[in-house]
């Protein structure tokens, strides 16, 4: 029934290697660590066919798990919105419930008050008898 591959158990060996790759792709750090590799691998004129090759690789891997933490997190989002709809549909027939209780309410109050009208003016009508 579930939609995603990712389901019950969130906290693997992998999902957690996955949420520590990500978070550290994330980072400023990431953005230094690359920034000083490709400064040594310049500086130091290495072959840059095989840094051309080991980029294309790592963007490779990048982006697989950045699109596995994305999965992950539309999981998760998932799961807080069926949370939410649970809850708003608890809520809502809570109300419906409180809305028919109060509707007989009123139904009652008006029947009462049409009651006492009725006795009412059946007083009126005995105190004008009583007077004549």
């Amino acid at each position: 029934m579930d939609k995603h591959p990712i389901t019950k158990k969130t906290k693997t060996t992998m999902g957690k290697f996955t949420d520590i790759i990500s978070n550290f792709l994330g980072s400023w750090t990431a953005v230094i660590f690359h920034l000083l590799w490709f400064s040594i691998w310049l500086v130091f004129n290495y072959d840059i066919n095989i840094l051309t090759f080991s980029v294309s690789l790592e963007a490779i891997f990048i982006g697989i798990f950045l699109l596995m933490a994305s999965n992950k997190a539309e999981v998760v989002r998932d799961k807080k919105e069926e949370r939410l709809r649970k809850n708003d549909r608890q809520r809502l027939e809570k109300d419906i419930k409180l809305d028919e209780k109060a509707d007989r309410q009123l139904t009652e109050i008006k029947r009462i008050q049409k009651d006492l009208e009725q006795k009412v003016e059946t007083i009126i009508k005995e105190i004008k008898k009583l007077q004549s």
